[in-house]
């Protein structure tokens, strides 16, 4: 039983795979990456194959992450892998499942309040544990799950909740800021963000046959996410549900004059990308033109998740210029275009109606 490279490697490179018995047959493993991945392989198919009593957490957690990745997004995939890599792999990595119990858990939890100030986060990788726990109890025999017997993370009694507050620029800031850039391509695209409040994964996915100009309108249809530098996922939104946004003249001006220059290359297809052509603009290339034009413009800046918070910021700003009140109604009207449901849209930027608390109290001044 051992790894070996072949000679012939795969169109992405692999060229590592292991060979050993099943069933009393030779076995010939698929190609890997590395020789590092083709041994963990190994050693997870050979712990399978054998089922022994004690069981390497490490190798629970690789069979449990394998089948996480063909059922989950390529988004939540990640997150949950850099959890486990951040704040649980570095403590369990030498425990087999079967010696975890909530002694350990509780000693594994007080290290990582340590590291890690708020509850709700707390409690993100605690769920990530439990799941490679809960694998462990119906895939390799484990009796219990000592995660959940010792509980989710709690908030203090004596700590006052509070509202977590959303960034967001203003319409003035947002001016101010575009101002400072001279690059058509950038230009659009943060234009883009703020006039619609796209997800940077959607606006990533996003090619020119998604966008029709006699109607106005956008078709978020897929979303990207990122495993590599050169291996990239596109699938379908965060909420798995298309949604069709009209866009304003605004939008739709650069658009057209950001599309005007793109024509002009000779390979230009409907197919590519809006935000980079044939391929689409890494996260690192947003990054750093964000934080330059920023820097540039004298603005906070800030992420490009809050630039959806800006969106909404500035469509509820006009909303009660225009003498509406109802709350209700703008959350309705905002949640096919956010992608997002009415109960979120509310629990997240209800408190920017501040016009809600007179009418409860003008309610009660008029019994």
């Amino acid at each position: 039983m051992a790894v070996y490279k072949d000679k012939n490697k795969t169109k992405d490179g692999r060229s590592w795979y292991f060979k050993v018995y099943k069933d009393r047959k030779p076995y010939k493993s698929k190609r890997y990456a590395t020789k590092k991945e083709a041994q963990e392989e190994e050693a997870l198919f050979l712990l399978k194959r054998d089922n022994p009593i004690r069981k390497p957490f490490v190798l629970v957690a690789k069979d449990y992450f394998n089948s996480l990745y063909e059922v989950r997004k390529e988004s939540t995939y990640t997150t949950y892998i850099n959890a486990y890599n951040a704040h649980i792999r570095p403590f369990f990595v030498d425990y087999y499942i079967s010696d975890i119990n909530t002694s350990v858990i509780r000693k594994w939890a007080e290290i990582l309040k340590k590291s890690v100030s708020t509850a709700s986060y707390l409690n993100k990788i605690y769920s990530v544990l439990k799941n490679i726990m809960d694998f462990a109890v119906k895939n390799y025999g484990l009796a219990y799950n000592p995660v959940s017997m010792y509980g989710r993370f709690k908030v203090k009694k004596e700590e006052v909740a509070s509202i977590e507050k959303i960034r967001y620029i203003t319409y003035n800031e947002f001016n101010k800021f575009i101002s400072v850039i001279d690059d058509e391509l950038w230009k659009t695209f943060f234009i883009f963000a703020y006039y619609t409040g796209c997800r940077k994964g959607e606006m990533q996915a996003l090619t020119w046959k998604d966008i029709d100009f006699n109607k106005s309108t956008i078709l978020i249809n897929k979303t990207l996410s990122v495993k590599t530098a050169s291996v990239y996922k596109i699938t379908s939104p965060k909420t798995n549900k298309p949604r069709t946004i009209s866009m304003s003249s605004t939008l739709k001006r650069q658009l057209l004059l950001y599309k005007q220059s793109m024509t002009k290359y000779k390979d230009f297809s409907n197919q590519w990308f809006v935000f980079g052509g044939s391929r689409f603009l890494p996260q690192t290339t947003i990054d750093r033109h964000k934080r330059q034009y920023f820097n540039l413009s004298g603005i906070n800046e800030i992420t490009m998740h809050e630039f959806r918070h800006s969106h909404v910021s500035l469509l509820i700003n006009e909303y009660l210029k225009s003498g509406q009140t109802d709350a209700t109604r703008f959350f309705i009207m905002m949640s096919e275009r956010m992608g997002h449901t009415i109960d979120v849209m509310q629990k997240t930027y209800m408190h920017l109606f501040p016009n809600i608390q007179d009418e409860i109290v003008n309610l009660l001044d008029n019994l």
